[in-house]
């Protein structure tokens, strides 16, 4: 069946995805859909504009949660004829190839794999945090033949490209600064910008209406310098 392109799970020793760890797990079926997630964390307590309103801490890990089914009734005749698979394996081998290639623990590494998943447009690195099996038919022995499996995979980012995202001294990028005691929007400005000049520009993007006197606490947006 030519053409017919599977989502994939590809199992890496490091987290700069540069060593496979000799581990894929290729889907039977695909997947109908899969869910990816964002989620920020806020405190109650005093934002910059308003005094009770939910404030900024934190974005939290992107995730993806994939729902597929895994069969071993001879339902899928054409996923047998394109991988050449010679007779069915029993499910419980399907699953234990699946545990090796996103939960077995690597001894040579000393922790669980780094994952890829390919499928399309989807290339998502990240780490298994939850894989959920749930059985659903059996035979007259009580083997299963069908499960439902559920992975949630949380985004991984090497720590190199994070330290770079979250460089406070780099005007590239937006960062959020949390204000100090002492602290003066000319001197933050200074300091990421090396030009206080930006304080009329940084001001208005977060609603501040007083430059010298912050109150410490509040947490400040410093945009990229414009390329203009």
């Amino acid at each position: 069946m030519p053409g017919l392109k599977k989502l994939e799970i590809v199992g890496y020793k490091d987290g700069d995805f540069s060593q496979k760890s000799g581990n894929v797990f290729s889907m039977m079926v695909n997947p109908a859909n899969y869910n990816e997630s964002k989620a920020i964390s806020y405190s109650r307590g005093k934002s910059r504009n308003h005094k009770g309103a939910p404030a900024f801490n934190s974005y939290q890990e992107s995730n993806i949660k994939i729902e597929f089914t895994l069969d071993n009734t001879g339902a899928f005749v054409n996923w047998m004829e394109y991988t050449g698979a010679v007779k069915k394996e029993p499910l419980s081998d399907i699953i234990q190839k699946l545990e090796k290639t996103v939960y077995t623990y690597i001894g040579d590494k000393h922790e669980p794999p780094y994952l890829k998943i390919i499928w399309g447009t989807l290339n998502f690195n990240g780490r298994l945090k939850n894989f959920t099996t749930n059985y659903l038919l059996f035979n007259s022995e009580g083997e299963p033949l069908r499960a439902k499996v559920i992975l949630e995979i949380i985004k991984y980012v090497a720590p190199k490209k994070q330290e770079k995202q979250d460089n406070s001294s780099s005007p590239d990028l937006s960062h959020l600064v949390t204000v100090k005691d002492g602290d003066t929007l000319p001197a933050l400005c200074r300091r990421i910008y090396e030009n206080e000049a930006y304080c009329v520009e940084v001001a208005r993007i977060n609603g501040l209406t007083e430059f010298r006197h912050l109150e410490p606490g509040i947490r400040l947006l410093f945009p990229p310098l414009s390329n203009e």
